[in-house]
């Protein structure tokens, strides 16, 4: 998994493959981010996500929402996009 910065230091842009071995830097880069305000990220160059992954997005998703923020997903990932979709969760997270 490559996760390079956005234009802002609120934008990160993921590349690759989010799973068990990757879920926990992209966490910890989330994690960084801190929640004092909406966090994107940009998931067009994810080619593979697992539930591991999904988990990580989901806890930077409820940790912003509890302090009254949002994160972002910008871009197109049909492998993103068809995991969101079989969970249900295609209507619960905010597109950017």
């Amino acid at each position: 998994l490559d996760i390079g910065p956005g234009d802002d230091d609120r934008t990160l842009i993921l590349a690759g493959v989010i799973d068990s071995h990757t879920a926990a830097r992209l966490s910890e880069r989330l994690g960084h981010l801190g929640v004092g305000a909406d966090v994107a990220i940009d998931i067009s160059g994810v080619e593979f996500i697992d539930s591991s992954g999904l988990r990580a997005v989901i806890a930077a998703h409820v940790a912003l929402a509890e302090a009254g923020h949002r994160l972002l997903l910008t871009g197109q990932s049909e492998p993103f996009d068809r995991l969101l979709q079989i969970t249900g969760l295609d209507g619960q997270l905010h597109r950017g």
